[in-house]
């Protein structure tokens, strides 16, 4: 079961209006990525995300794929400069909000169990930061978030090339 709020609340304020008109710009398919973009495939699974061992930075199509049995969502987040995932489970698990904790957030697709989303996202990853991956959805209301599940997932893109 998805509950949108709880993946909205810990969105900072500043940036809770792109968390949601971002993946709506995606899904219909007015967002383009140049024909020069990587491509770049995200399969989720219960309850994990596999990802490619390299990222590059640069300009690059994510595709997200659910190979699951239950909804997925693939939620991504640019973290803070210094900031690790290990960091912002902490602090969440501690009921924190990680505001102070990422740079903003980059989309989330979502996608029923073997499927993939009608949408992608169009990502400038920049070089020598982290991205977050997160699913938060639950199975049920009495379930914990995937996430919690070890569904989260950090892109580290490299310095250099």
């Amino acid at each position: 079961m998805y509950n949108p709020a709880g993946w909205l609340r810990r969105v900072p304020r500043s940036v809770r209006s792109s968390a949601v008109v971002l993946p709506v710009l995606i899904a219909s398919g007015s967002c383009r990525a140049a024909s020069t973009d990587r491509e770049y495939a995200v399969t989720g699974i219960d309850y994990a995300f596999q990802v490619p061992d390299t990222v590059r930075a640069g300009a690059t199509v994510v595709r997200f794929h659910n190979a699951g049995a239950v909804p997925h969502e693939m939620a991504m987040a640019l973290l803070k400069p210094g900031i690790t995932v290990p960091r912002v489970l902490e602090v969440l698990k501690a009921g924190g909000s990680p505001d102070s904790l990422i740079d903003g957030v980059v989309g989330i697709l979502i996608a029923q169990p073997g499927s993939d989303p009608i949408g992608r996202l169009s990502v400038n990853f920049q070089a020598g930061r982290t991205y977050a991956l997160f699913c938060n959805f639950q199975d049920s209301p009495d379930k914990p978030p995937h996430s919690a599940l070890g569904m989260v997932r950090s892109l580290d893109i490299p310095a250099s090339d």
